[in-house]
C-alpha cells in the first residue's frame, strides 16, 4: 500500500511538474507578445495624439481668424460713461463686471456678468416663415445685474436685484443690509437663499414700486444703463471666447 501511495505521489508531482513547465513557457511565449502589443498601442497613441493636434490646430486658426473678422469694439462705451458718470472696471480673465459712481453721499455699483449668447441651434432659422414674428423666442439683449447702494459709512445700504430685456428693467427684489460687504461677495441666487431678500417686487403697492422705480433711476440706473450691461456681457464673453482660442492654440502649438 505504501509504495502505492509513493508511485501516485510521483505521478501527482510529474503532473504538476508538467503542468508549470507548461505554464512558463506559456509566460515566455507570451510575454513578447505583450511587449509588442504595447509598443504598437504606445505608438498608435502617439500618431493619434499628432494627427488630432494637427487637424485641432487648423480648425482653431480658422476660428480665430472668422471671430478676429467679425469682432468690433462696442460703440458709445465711453459717451454713457461721460454722461452717465459710471466709471468701468472687469476682471481681465474674469466674467465679473462693475459699474461705480458717487451720488451725494451715496456709492452706487451695479454689479452683472459676461454671459454667452443664445445657441443659434435652438432656434433653427428654416423653422420661421419670411415676415412671420416668433413670439417663443427669447430676446437676446438681457441680463442680470445687482445695484448696491451704500451710505457713507461704507456698511448700510440697499441690494436690488434686477434683469433688464431690451433696455426695460425689471426689479426683482429691493433689500436693506446692515453688512452691504458681506453681500456684495454672494452670488445673488446663493444670497435669496440665504437671506431675506424683501417680498417679490411686482406684489408691492404700486405707489411703492413707482417711488423706488424713480429713485433707482435718480442714481442712474435707467434704461441707458440697461442697453449697456446688455451690450457689455455679450462683448465680455466674446473677447473672453477669443482669449480661450488663443490659449488653446498656444497649447496646441507645443504639443
Amino acid at each position: 500500500k505504501n509504495f502505492k501511495f509513493q508511485m501516485q505521489a510521483v505521478k501527482r508531482l510529474q503532473q504538476r511538474a508538467l503542468l508549470a513547465t507548461r505554464m512558463t513557457t506559456q509566460q515566455f511565449t507570451f510575454a513578447p507578445q505583450m511587449i509588442a502589443m504595447q509598443r504598437m498601442a504606445f505608438s498608435t497613441d502617439v500618431a493619434r495624439v499628432n494627427k488630432g493636434a494637427n487637424l485641432l490646430r487648423k480648425a482653431i486658426e480658422k476660428e480665430v481668424k472668422f471671430e478676429n473678422d467679425n469682432y468690433s469694439q462696442l460703440e458709445d462705451i465711453e459717451t454713457f460713461l461721460d454722461e452717465s458718470g459710471f466709471a468701468y472696471n472687469e476682471e481681465d480673465n474674469g466674467i465679473k463686471m462693475t459699474l461705480t459712481k458717487t451720488v451725494g453721499d451715496k456709492t452706487i455699483e451695479v454689479h452683472f456678468e459676461a454671459r454667452q449668447p443664445l445657441p443659434d441651434e435652438e432656434f433653427p432659422e428654416e423653422e420661421h416663415q419670411e415676415g412671420e414674428e416668433d413670439e417663443d423666442r427669447p430676446s437676446e439683449n438681457y441680463c442680470d445685474f445687482t445695484v448696491f447702494i451704500t451710505e457713507s459709512d461704507g456698511k448700510r445700504g440697499l441690494v436690488v436685484d434686477a434683469t433688464s430685456m431690451d433696455t426695460s428693467i425689471q426689479f426683482n427684489s429691493v433689500a436693506v443690509s446692515q453688512d452691504i460687504a458681506s453681500h456684495r461677495d454672494i452670488h445673488r441666487y446663493e444670497r435669496a437663499m440665504k437671506t431675506y431678500a424683501g417680498p417679490e417686487f411686482t406684489t408691492l403697492d404700486e405707489r411703492i414700486q413707482s417711488a423706488i422705480t424713480q429713485m433707482l433711476e435718480g442714481y442712474g440706473v435707467n434704461e441707458h444703463l440697461a442697453a449697456f450691461v446688455e451690450c457689455m456681457s455679450l462683448d465680455k464673453d466674446q473677447r473672453l471666447y477669443m482669449q480661450w482660442l488663443g490659449d488653446l492654440k498656444s497649447f496646441v502649438d507645443e504639443e
